[in-house]
């Protein structure tokens, strides 16, 4: 058996940890099976260990600093060298350190993916991914993105690498009319209302607060509404804070990390998500999947994001009023089932799993 390390920040409710989960619960277990090193605890460990996996810590580079950090991860290769002939890292510019070490340890199958296509706000730490960077492309010898943009973002234009469609499994997304109303029966949601979506974490990236002005322009124009916020975040309290500002705490579910998206985006009736910046926005297909009108954020949010004419792109420069507004305008539509549009274009994971349970496999006689 293959034993692969899968290098993430943590095995939360995200695009990066549902495309992993996807393909670890499709992928053929007795041939390849993952184990995962991370930074914190995460929803998804207890089914890991369950389908046979194993979990590790290891504190964030960010909390230890760059020599405690190389420290620790020295230590944990040279104790576990002898599992693993493939690392797969998933932190974006962090990968670099940790394919350097992984290099230096002797794993001789470095594969850095990556996820995003845009720095963060805080200057001196993105002179420090500059330089993290660097070393991506002297250590990884296999190069994977969820996009062309992701790819460009990290590994430069003149770089070789591949794309990767973070796939999802669409059969769990089809519109379902029964779960729908399950779900708002649950959730307390009279069938006449409209329900916002979003799946993301509170956080700087996703933009919650601007999601939320733009609730706030569109319970003006219809009052019976509600915002349904999955995720957690550094910036929650900030969320909760306006909130209770805006007198909007009848108006907005919070539900932390779940296993039941798929489900839950059947009670919602639009797909907000105005990240300032995604490798992809995984999200968006998996909403598109479920039959729902989404508005996302243009020239931040890949292209390829769009698989059907129910995404739309705007600004980040417009005003909440102007993306509440047209949300209003097309409200009304009918869900469809969207099976054929995920498969076409090539986001399903059949197909996909193919692909990488054979990337993997290459390297079976060498293990």
């Amino acid at each position: 058996m293959i034993r692969v390390l899968h290098v993430v920040g943590s095995m939360q409710q995200g695009g990066t940890e549902n495309f992993l989960m996807n393909l670890y619960r499709n992928i053929d277990r007795e041939k390849i099976q993952f184990d995962f090193l991370v930074n914190r605890k995460g929803v998804f460990e207890e089914e890991i260990e369950k389908l046979g996996g194993k979990i590790y810590y290891i504190d964030a580079l960010q909390k230890v600093g760059q020599r405690k950090y190389i420290k620790n991860l020295d230590n944990f290769l040279i104790e576990n060298k002898s599992k693993y002939n493939i690392i797969h890292s998933h932190i974006n510019q962090v990968s670099g350190l940790i394919l350097e070490r992984a290099n230096k340890a002797g794993i001789p199958v470095r594969i850095a993916h990556s996820h995003n296509n845009k720095y963060g706000k805080n200057v001196f730490v993105n002179i420090y991914k500059r330089y993290l960077r660097t070393k991506i492309n002297k250590n990884a010898n296999y190069k994977f993105a969820c996009s062309k943009q992701a790819g460009i973002f990290l590994f430069g234009k003149n770089s070789k690498f591949e794309v990767i469609n973070n796939f999802i499994d669409t059969n769990k997304f089809i519109y379902n009319e029964k779960i729908r109303n399950e779900i708002r029966k649950n959730l307390k949601i009279d069938k006449d209302c409209f329900v916002i979506g979003n799946v993301a974490r509170l956080s700087y990236q996703k933009n919650p607060l601007f999601l939320l002005k733009i609730f706030n322009e569109f319970i003006k124009l219809n009052e019976n509404s509600k915002l349904l916020l999955i995720g957690k975040g550094n910036l929650k309290n900030q969320v909760i804070q306006y909130i209770d500002k805006n007198k909007l705490n009848d108006k907005v579910i919070m539900l932390e990390d779940r296993n039941d998206v798929n489900d839950l985006m059947q009670a919602m009736d639009y797909f907000v998500l105005p990240s300032r910046f995604e490798g992809l926005g995984i999200v968006l297909i998996e909403a598109q999947a479920s039959g729902l009108r989404c508005i996302t954020s243009k020239d931040v949010v890949a292209k390829e994001a769009k698989i059907s004419d129910l995404l739309t792109y705007f600004s980040l420069d417009d005003e909440a009023k102007k993306w509440a507004t047209f949300i209003f305008e097309n409200k009304i539509y009918e869900r469809k089932n969207m099976l054929n549009k995920v498969i076409d274009s090539g986001f399903d994971i059949n197909d996909n799993i193919i692909k990488i349970t054979n990337f993997y496999l290459q390297f079976e006689k060498s293990v």
